[in-house]
């Protein structure tokens, strides 16, 4: 054989090869794999048969595919579109498309989809109930993926989560204590059940797990539960106000939420109103409330008014309950027949406040007047010379004192009169 006719038979040879490689390349791109789907199953609530007659999918990019490389990803990637309707989820992966209709194998129905790709795909049961869809699944098809690919339905949602969170802020709540209970009242148990890798806390009559709590996202999931229950507090976090008895609402799956609010304790303080002399108690003062903050002490209102307290007839009086801090009390009138006692009292509200009080003391005034110069007038000196007169029954002294002043005017008027 020539070299020219060897040459000829490899190109016919390559050539026949590509023909028949090009063909199974375009298949091969275009996607071989095939889902086999069951789609009929025992409702939970219902307990009757039901035939899902489509299953509707659809792929997922390549760039949210990578991150779903283990179990938990995928399950809370999949608890992302659980709700979400057909529509939203088209929005985000492009146009949803089905699978053949239903049909009926050995007494058990199958839908089909064939032609996919390598790659993640997003599968949903179609429901003719909007309010209950199902689940959706991933289907993961790679090399080592068995073709066809079977899988199951699940009824959606399953689970049953509850979240616990900060009332003003949202903020999430992790390790406040649970128990579930029925609606007669009766406490649940469960136990830790591995499901295609994850741990879910199921559903058991004779578990071992009778308190759960919340986790790092301040939640609680619960499956396979077979009738509505409701989460019961047990275990408050510290610095909230405790909730322990505190029922959610009932339900069987679904979201439940459940608020909580920042312990503010209070307290109140008491006093009393006195003499500072006798210590007879002393009623009608009347007194404002200041209370610290950053910007110094400020009036403590109430009803846009400034909250006012007033000692009773034993002289006794209180604070409303208080938050927590720093106070102040100040006289704004005194009880009459005294002097204002200008000093404040401060006191602060904690847990031991109600235990104590402070005794606010008032003088009657007893300081004479004095002139603009600092000493004490003759017409003061005088009033106190009979007073003290008067107190000793001296009238004698007094009538002197009276005749002698008299004479004196006299001999003025006298020497005036001569000039």
């Amino acid at each position: 054989m020539t070299k020219h006719n060897k040459n000829l038979i490899s190109v016919v040879i390559i050539a026949i090869f590509l023909q028949l490689v090009t063909p199974l390349l375009a298949f091969a791109k275009s996607g071989n794999n095939s889902l086999i789907i069951n789609t009929n199953f025992t409702d939970s609530e219902t307990k009757e048969e039901v035939v899902v007659d489509y299953v509707d999918y659809w792929k997922i990019s390549d760039e949210k595919a990578k991150d779903l490389k283990n179990p938990q990803s995928q399950l809370d990637f999949v608890n992302l579109y659980k709700d979400k309707t057909n529509e939203e989820i088209s929005n985000e992966f492009g146009e949803m498309k089905s699978s053949k209709k239903s049909e009926k194998n050995n007494g058990m129905y199958f839908a089909k989809i064939d032609g996919l790709e390598k790659g993640v795909y997003l599968l949903r049961y179609r429901s003719d109930d909007p309010i209950r869809p199902y689940i959706p699944m991933l289907a993961i098809i790679d090399e080592n993926t068995e073709n066809p690919l079977t899988i199951y339905p699940k009824k959606a949602p399953d689970e049953l989560t509850l979240t616990k969170r900060d009332k003003e802020s949202g903020e999430i709540l992790k390790n406040v204590g649970f128990k579930v209970v029925n609606e007669k009242g009766e406490t649940l148990s469960f136990e830790k059940i591995k499901d295609d890798g994850v741990e879910k806390i199921t559903y058991k009559k004779d578990g071992k797990i009778k308190e759960l709590f919340t986790d790092e996202n301040g939640q609680i999931k619960i499956y396979g539960l077979e009738e509505k229950v409701k989460f019961k507090e047990t275990k408050p976090l510290k610095g909230y106000e405790s909730q322990v008895g505190k029922e959610s609402e009932a339900s069987q799956t679904g979201s439940i939420e459940m608020l909580n609010e920042k312990d503010n304790p209070e307290n109140y303080y008491s006093f009393k109103k006195i003499d500072g002399t006798n210590e007879d108690p002393l009623k009608g003062a009347v007194f404002k409330i200041q209370v610290k903050t950053k910007k110094g002490y400020e009036d403590l209102m109430e009803n846009d008014k400034i909250y006012t307290l007033t000692s009773d007839d034993k002289g006794e009086f209180k604070t409303k309950k208080l938050p927590y801090g720093d106070y102040r009390l100040i006289e704004t009138k005194a009880p009459e027949g005294y002097i204002e006692n200008t000093v404040p009292n401060d006191f602060k509200i904690n847990e031991t406040a109600h235990k104590r009080s402070i005794y606010v003391k008032n003088y009657k005034p007893t300081t004479p007047p004095t002139n603009p110069n600092g000493g004490t007038s003759i017409g003061s000196r005088l009033g106190k010379n009979l007073q003290a007169m008067a107190k000793t029954g001296d009238y004698t002294i007094l009538l002197i004192m009276v005749a002698g002043l008299l004479m004196i005017g006299l001999g003025v008027r006298f020497v005036k009169a001569r000039e």
